[in-house]
């Protein structure tokens, strides 16, 4: 059995027309990459037929420094309403098929109060794969009006990181180990390497066999592997909050009650220094 929160490319093929339905483009540019590609440039190239582009980028917190940080709810409202979407709609994500930044948009439609929502099993790739047409252009919504009701509980900060810390709450960590265990260095400057004091690595990419996500038995031992009671109260952090959103929906589909994400991640994390706790084995 798969998570509750996938559908199959053979499944929207047969309601990508529905009108209460609406296909959310979501891919994003490698972090790092240079030049950085343009992802609406993309989208317009190619994209699944009557799909919109949600730039998790430029829906975002302007006031802040780090990355992609969750917007206000009236931000956030705007910006979907001039997609055409609606809290009402049944909304499905797709990223190019690396699960990459679908379940961040899952994630962030979810705690603004969207109840429908599902991310493309394969994403891209698989329906390209099965002979499916692409569009081209610009998409053209009509707009909508979305109104937004933020749950605060799914998001924390720093001190409340740093309060988990002291309560032993697990922390379960989704860069790639390299990171993790300071071998390999930041892809944004300026960041200290390491992790986040008695944090637990699980790379986004051990909850995925070969682009799509594993079972939800497979799910469950690659948490236990790695000592996560999925049960118990969880934060969830990455590079800059978008792969933790990928652990996240691992832990959702084995219905975990008590997953919070750390929004700042390690772009926060990693700039502390002085007296402040740096992990680095």
């Amino acid at each position: 059995m798969n998570s509750p929160f996938l559908v199959t490319a053979q499944w929207l093929e047969q309601h990508v027309n529905d009108e209460n339905l609406v296909v959310i483009d979501v891919r994003m540019a490698p972090v790092g990459q240079v030049p950085k590609k343009d992802m609406l440039a993309e989208f317009e190239r190619g994209h699944i037929p009557g799909a919109v582009y949600f730039d998790i980028d430029e829906v975002a917190d302007k006031n802040t420094a780090l990355p992609h940080m969750l917007p206000t709810a009236e931000e956030f409202s705007i910006a979907a309403g001039k997609l055409g979407i609606s809290e009402k709609h049944t909304l499905v994500f797709y990223d190019e098929g690396n699960q990459f930044s679908a379940p961040r948009g899952w994630w962030t439609f979810r705690n603004f109060g969207v109840h429908n929502v599902y991310v493309l099993d394969e994403g891209l790739h698989g329906w390209v794969a099965r002979g499916n047409q692409l569009a081209t252009g610009a998409a053209h919504p009509k707009p909508a009006t979305f109104n937004a009701r933020f749950n605060a509980d799914a998001v924390v900060n720093m001190h409340q990181v740093e309060q988990a810390i002291n309560a032993k709450i697990q922390i379960l960590d989704a860069r790639a180990a390299p990171r993790f265990y300071a071998q390999a260095p930041e892809p944004r400057p300026g960041l200290h390497r390491g992790h986040i004091p008695g944090s637990i690595n699980i790379p986004y990419g051990d909850l995925l066999e070969n682009g799509r996500f594993k079972s939800l038995a497979a799910l469950k031992q690659t948490f236990l592997d790695k000592g996560v009671d999925v049960t118990a109260p969880t934060i969830v952090s990455c590079g800059s909050g978008v792969t933790a959103a990928v652990l996240a929906f691992g832990l959702q589909s084995l219905a975990a009650q008590q997953v919070k994400l750390y929004d700042g991640a390690w772009s926060e994390w990693g700039l502390l220094s002085g007296n402040q706790p740096i992990a680095q084995d």
